[in-house]
């Protein structure tokens, strides 16, 4: 049931573009690619907190994400779980940009992107202006709608990646609140 679930939603949602959009989607899903937004972020919060602050959120996120990613692999290994891309029964019908021989469950895209969004979010809401979160959070379902779209993860995979970073972020921010008083001059 959920299988057939997550199959048609895939079907549904990849590659529903021109082709001329591929090489955009495949952009988006690098994380490479977006160097220039985590410099400009870290240079951000360099910029708007005190030193110590911005070193401990820096901190923070920069080894919740490592912890993150470390957590994510095992539990791909764990469960074991074929990206589409790399099943049989659905090379011939999905539109597929981009593969690994990693294995599908869950989105370290998704979760890392979004770990990334709402740990700062939720740390330092005050840093940024609504239209720029807006941005920022549009950015990680971008990133998370990528992996579909490539053809390399289930709609559950995303999902489960979208709520597994929140909640990851979340935690982040509640760490960097419950610490900044020690660093703070």
């Amino acid at each position: 049931m959920w299988t057939h679930w997550d199959t048609e939603w895939l079907k549904l949602l990849n590659g529903q573009w021109s082709p001329g959009w591929d090489a955009v989607w495949l952009r988006i899903t690098d994380q490479h690619f977006w160097w220039w937004l985590y410099i400009a972020l870290v240079a951000w919060i360099s910029y708007k907190l005190p030193a110590r602050r911005a070193i401990l959120l820096l901190l923070l996120v920069g080894g919740m994400l490592a912890l993150n990613d470390q957590l994510i692999n095992l539990i791909k290994a764990f469960t074991g779980r074929l990206r589409p891309c790399n099943r049989p029964d659905l090379q011939q019908v999905l539109h597929i940009l981009k593969c690994s021989h990693q294995y599908s469950f869950f989105s370290a895209h998704a979760a890392n992107s979004f770990l990334l969004v709402s740990a700062l979010y939720y740390a330092v809401r005050s840093l940024f202006p609504r239209p720029v979160w807006l941005l920022l959070f549009f950015w990680a379902f971008l990133m998370a709608y990528s992996r579909l779209y490539v053809g390399v993860h289930f709609p559950s995979d995303v999902l489960t990646g979208i709520l597994e970073g929140w909640l990851a972020g979340y935690l982040t921010a509640s760490l960097y609140r419950r610490w900044e008083k020690y660093v703070s001059p």
